[in-house]
């Protein structure tokens, strides 16, 4: 069983240390006190399956937008463990120059049935298996495009966000000790126009792996899953 996973009220403070670093690097996103203080009147009673996460920025509907707050956090990964990252997994992509030959640029979204993610912290449970075995353990025969048929809560921002708080997982991830995991909810066309690749979170070349895989490919060793 993976003994690495922290309770709500320590994950709580983990936040507020990753919350200081968002006040460097992401002053405007700074996650407000007064949002500490709702959510920890929120977390008597809940179990060990619960996991705590934050929506950042706005989708224009009152929700978070998950490509911003995906790229607060894949900048705090990159720089806290310097993975291996994949030149498709940028949220933000500047314009192609002209002269140059691969003139796309990847594009990121999230995929079509998603929930959409509330602004401000939430909380989401893992299923059983991914707390017993690793996140992806509960659907390592499905791909990433079966798993996405089950629940409209698949692994997005929450991953990265998951590794942020659950620190002592990365070595775990590195070593091979739990699945390389698939953040299915994220679309990625890697050259502006087929969505049929996904983020996953892994290991290459003894390093913290930021990567993409195609959604319909049943690769056991990247694993899908969901949140409850």
């Amino acid at each position: 069983m993976v003994t690495v996973y922290s309770n709500v009220q320590d994950q709580l403070k983990q936040w507020r240390e990753v919350n200081a670093w968002i006040q460097k690097h992401f002053a405007a996103n700074a996650i407000p006190e007064a949002a500490f203080s709702e959510i920890a009147g929120r977390l008597t009673g809940v179990n060990e399956k619960a996991r705590l996460f934050y929506g950042f920025g706005d989708d224009g509907q009152g929700g978070a937008d998950p490509l911003h707050t995906g790229h607060i956090f894949v900048t705090y990964l990159t720089q806290r463990h310097a993975p291996e990252r994949s030149r498709f997994v940028d949220f933000y992509p500047p314009p192609p120059a002209p002269a140059v030959f691969d003139f796309y640029r990847p594009i990121i979204k999230m995929r079509e049935g998603a929930a959409n993610r509330p602004q401000g912290f939430y909380i989401k449970e893992l299923l059983a298996k991914d707390l017993e075995a690793g996140i992806g353990a509960a659907y390592k025969h499905l791909s990433p495009a079966d798993v996405r048929k089950l629940s409209p809560w698949g692994w997005g921002p929450e991953g990265f966000q998951f590794l942020a708080i659950e620190e002592a997982y990365v070595p775990l991830l590195v070593d091979g000790k739990v699945p390389i995991f698939v953040l299915g909810d994220y679309s990625v066309s890697p050259y502006g126009t087929d969505y049929s690749s996904t983020i996953l979170l892994g290991t290459a070349r003894g390093r913290l792996e930021i990567g993409t895989t195609n959604t319909r490919d049943n690769i056991p060793k990247y694993a899908p899953s969901h949140l409850i």
